[in-house]
């Protein structure tokens, strides 16, 4: 499953392995809103996020070793 140019689609696993951030952790920012996957299969409910979401999970991460909270 690829999204056109660049971007591929990653299930949350890979991405998971990627970022070095938990599935678990993943579902949690999927629920507060912080991170959302681009696509979750309806029939399954599986979860696949784009590579260029990478960015943004990798500064969520760098964010809170600063010591910032989710909220901020």
């Amino acid at each position: 499953m690829n999204c056109k140019g660049r971007n591929k689609m990653l299930s949350i696993g890979a991405f998971s392995k990627i970022s070095n951030v938990t599935t678990k952790t993943l579902r949690y920012y999927d629920e507060i809103g912080l991170i959302k996957p681009v696509y979750v299969n309806d029939e399954n409910g599986y979860r696949y996020y784009s590579t260029s979401q990478l960015e943004t999970v990798l500064l969520i991460g760098k964010l809170k070793w600063y010591g910032f909270s989710l909220d901020e």
